[in-house]
């Protein structure tokens, strides 16, 4: 059973990888490191068979020398990491073959374990995971096979965290982010930033008639600098020029599918509560949060429309409430918290 870091990296690093001659099947890194770059775009660590199906088959197609359906993958990755089921949850059975139809027939769905995500949610455990995945395949392709899977590390962590190393039996981990040490950005150019993004956000809706394509907001210029108003490997945003939250995020989901992190939303659509990132109240996109609740700012809301990755953009809006219990915070469209 995985409880810490270093036991998660030595599963990782021994999948039972099908062989035949000098070829391996690398179906379950793929599918792992699929699950890890949605979980960190959407704050999601489960997925039914019908939405992985796709994304795992093109994977498997480019990356893996040994060619097996995805199917393999979704039913055979190792228990200790992961847990399929059928759409009444009943767990599917990893020494049965199953077919793509038997699984999306039954519904198949599955979700990493609670331990793995756990790992995950440590400061840089998503990356350093999946520089032990990395391992798998040749060196040449793991520039692209990062890009394909959505986990390019923040630049910040590139020249650090995310070099290429031997495997190692111990890992260093950051310290805890200390909200008694963080900067200060004046209060001043946190509000024109915000007012400026919202006058940005009303003009993109406008030119679109409505939902903005995701990649239209990636090109935001304030006082002749390009500032980042979201990430698209992350639910919550908080820019390297800002000291607070100024964007948060819930995805598109079919009816069919699991709402990522249960974030309620009211009757017409609007959010109520957004979860925190994992369970950690001092991890560094719940300490931006609870930074823009304490100086009362406002925050944009991208609410997402389609899979086409079209985005209601709704704000102002204000965190008002904290609830570490739940591991949440409350939202309001009518103004800042009271004192």
């Amino acid at each position: 059973m995985v409880v810490d870091e270093n036991g998660l990296h030595e599963q990782l690093r021994r999948l039972q990888t099908d062989k035949v001659g000098s070829q391996h099947a690398l179906h379950k890194p793929l599918l792992l490191l699929w699950l890890f770059g949605r979980y960190l775009d959407e704050r999601s660590a489960a997925t039914t068979f019908e939405a992985a199906e796709d994304p795992l088959e093109q994977l498997i197609d480019r990356f893996s020398p040994r060619r097996v359906p995805a199917a393999q993958a979704f039913w055979q990755l190792e228990r200790t990491l992961w847990t399929p089921t059928q759409e009444d949850g009943t767990p599917i059975d990893d020494n049965i073959p199953r077919s793509a139809k038997w699984l999306r027939d039954n519904g198949a769905r599955g979700g990493l374990r609670p331990e793995v995500v756990d790992v995950l949610d440590e400061p840089r455990g998503v990356f350093l995971a999946a520089d032990v995945l990395y391992e798998y395949f040749d060196s040449s392709v793991v520039s692209a096979l990062r890009s394909e899977v959505r986990l390019v590390p923040p630049v910040f962590l590139r020249s650090t965290a995310l070099k290429r190393e031997a495997p190692s039996t111990t890992t260093t981990k950051l310290p805890q982010p200390s909200r008694t040490k963080r900067r200060e950005v004046p209060i001043e150019f946190e509000r024109a930033v915000r007012s400026a993004v919202f006058k940005w956000l009303e003009d993109l809706t406008a030119q679109n008639g409505g939902p903005i394509p995701f990649a239209q907001m990636a090109n935001f210029i304030f006082d002749g600098t390009r500032i980042p108003v979201l990430n698209p490997q992350s639910g919550i945003h908080k820019p390297a020029k800002l000291d607070s939250a100024l964007s948060i995020k819930t995805v598109y989901r079919r009816p069919t599918e699991e709402r990522p992190y249960e974030d309620e939303l009211d009757e017409s659509g609007r959010i109520l509560r957004y979860k925190y990132r994992g369970k950690d109240p001092l991890h560094s996109d719940n300490v931006a949060l609870r930074n823009a609740m304490e100086r009362k700012l406002p925050l944009f809301w991208l609410k997402g429309v389609d899979p086409n990755a079209n985005y209601e953009a709704h704000f102002p809006l204000w965190l008002t409430a904290e609830r570490p219990e739940q591991h949440l915070f409350e939202v309001s469209f009518q103004g800042p918290p009271k004192s």
